[in-house]
């Protein structure tokens, strides 16, 4: 469960810090207060995609932080990712810089967005006005189905999944082989060339960074060789004048006159002898490696053409030596394939109609898990759907399957088996079920919507609940009996709703209110937790819009009644 949410210098929020309960959490204000800004923060703790616009102009950050409950699923998940376990919550944290930079951490440990959402899925699950376009595509409604039917059914699906991409990988390296005998000599005399240029480079892959050490020294000898020179006579071997080790030889025969009757001066002694015997041997090294400097033009030559020569090759057959090695290393692979390529193609054949076996088997399994799913799927959704008003509602689920026909397994197969799901829904006596999209209006799409969340959350076990105006399109009755079922999820779960109507904020077991304040340019969000006598004038602002006696009459009976 969502335990607390802090927000700072985001959107209109300077600063936020809200605590939320068990039970039904009710979030509710004028529209354009920042309601929605309050669920994009929490969904940026969960990983979200960031947008540095997001921070406030004043600001040189934005930071966002979400505090759950921890849950054992979740502990499993941590503890797997490596990361801190020890306290009774998971803390989920982001910030936005404004270079469009942003961090996130869990539980203080800098992460990737992707882990946050792969933790975030066993924390909280966020409806949206958005998902009522997911639930018309039915290209979604087969993963809700499988959703529904628990983790068999997924592990099914990754197996299939697992073997679908393989044994697709197999038909395109069966069809890359099946050349005409034209082709395939074409494709052989290729691949040998490509194969015996790079053999004669007889390349090494630190040879790049060895040639350009060579050609560096090669291409500056003359200067190298003049400087040394000069060097070594300036410090061991100057014909004109002292030389260094001259000058330290005459000055430490002058200390040693002097230093047994000063320790400090004989401590200078032993201290330029030190460096004397030190200027020996670099002198002595630095004219052994003067000795060997030979100026060869022919070898700066040499190089040159070796290094354009490499570079040849990597604008052939790849950006580095690397790639130009590993291409050398997959295409006689290739090669060996396609001269082999008879028997390979048996030997794929062979393979692929073991695959396309499994890839059976594991579909019509799924095929029956789906079916059997589907049924109690449409009797929990139409029995929730008539508590919701739609009083001769019922919901099917559609699967067609392409099992049997006569086509290629390209046509029968997709990454999820060879079923199709379509979600179907008849809201009147006498109809036949249709489409939710031609058939459904957006109060019965938030209700069908709620209707699969409630019966995936006893499924996924998830702790929270958020639902971001889930009352569009419905009002009076319906409304309640909304509110009821909202009620009733919260009993064993956290729900945290965002709403615009009285009969549901009435059932909150913690109320909020935000508003907005604006100051000449400066607008601000604020959020203020509501008691008994705020929570009245508030539900009679949403039952009439301004606040009178009627309504807060109305308000206070509402308050009673929900209690």
């Amino acid at each position: 469960m969502l335990l607390e949410l802090e927000i700072k210098n985001f959107a209109l929020i300077d600063h936020l810090h809200i605590r939320f309960d068990e039970g039904l959490n009710i979030l509710t204000g004028e529209t354009g207060v920042g309601k929605s800004i309050i669920i994009n923060g929490i969904k940026l703790t969960l990983g979200e995609r960031a947008d540095k616009d997001h921070i406030r102009s004043k600001g040189e950050k934005t930071y966002l932080q979400s505090v759950f409950l921890k849950n054992p699923w979740v502990e499993d998940l941590l503890t797997s990712l490596g990361l801190n376990t020890d306290e009774e919550i998971v803390v989920l944290s982001r910030e936005l810089l404004k270079s469009g930079r942003s961090v996130s951490r869990i539980n203080g440990s800098i992460v990737t967005n992707a882990t946050v959402k792969t933790v975030a899925d066993s924390l909280i699950d966020i409806h949206g006005q958005h998902h009522h376009q997911s639930l018309l595509n039915k290209q979604n409604h087969i993963d809700i189905l499988d959703d529904y039917a628990g983790k068999d059914v997924q592990k099914l699906r990754r197996e299939f999944e697992m073997h679908y991409e393989q044994f697709q990988k197999l038909q395109q390296e069966r069809k890359n082989l099946s050349l005409d005998d034209r082709d395939r000599e074409r494709q052989i005399d290729l691949l040998q060339f490509h194969l015996e240029e790079i053999e004669r480079s007889e390349l090494k892959e630190d040879e790049e960074e060895n040639l350009m050490k060579e050609y560096n020294i090669l291409a500056n000898s003359e200067k190298i060789y003049e400087i040394m020179g000069k060097g070594y006579e300036k410090l061991y071997n100057l014909r004109d004048s002292d030389s260094a080790m001259d000058l330290i030889s005459d000055t430490l025969e002058n200390f040693h006159a002097v230093d047994k009757f000063d320790p400090h001066i004989k401590n200078f002694s032993d201290q330029l002898e030190e460096v004397q015997f030190q200027l020996e041997d670099v002198s002595r090294e630095i004219r052994q490696y003067f000795e060997t400097i030979v100026f060869h033009p022919e070898d700066l030559d040499r190089l040159n053409q070796r290094i354009a020569h490499i570079n040849d090759m990597k604008r052939k057959y790849g950006p580095s030596i690397k790639d130009v090695l590993k291409y050398y290393k997959d295409s006689k692979e290739e090669l060996d394939n396609l001269i082999n390529s008879k028997e390979r193609i048996l030997e794929i054949s062979n393979t692929l109609e073991q695959k396309a076996e499994r890839l059976n088997e594991l579909a019509s399994t799924l095929h029956k898990k789906r079916v059997e799913t589907a049924k109690v799927l449409e009797k929990n959704v139409s029995t929730t759907l008539q508590e919701l008003n739609i009083p001769h509602g019922s919901f099917k689920v559609s699967i067609s399957s392409k099992d049997g026909q006569d086509l290629d397994y390209g046509q029968k197969y997709h990454r999820k088996g060879f079923d199709s799901v379509e979600f179907l829904i008849k809201t009147n006596p006498g109809e036949i079920p249709k489409s939710l999209g031609k058939i459904a209006s957006g109060g019965e799409i938030s209700r069908v919507m709620l209707a699969l969340k409630s019966l995936l959350a006893d499924i996924d076990k998830i702790s929270c609940m958020i639902f971001d105006e889930i009352d569009t399109g419905i009002s009076g009755e319906t409304a309640n009996l909304v509110g009821n079922k909202l009620e009733g999820i919260s009993t064993n779960r956290q729900v945290i709703c965002i709403t615009h109507l009285p009969q549901i904020a009435a059932r909150g077991k913690l109320h909020y209110k935000i508003y907005k304040k604006t100051d000449k340019d400066h607008s601000v969000t604020y959020l203020k937790e509501l008691d008994e006598s705020s929570r009245i004038k508030e539900i009679g602002r949403l039952l009439g819009g301004t606040s009178t006696a009627i309504t807060l009459k109305h308000a206070e009976e509402l308050l009673r009644s929900s209690s």
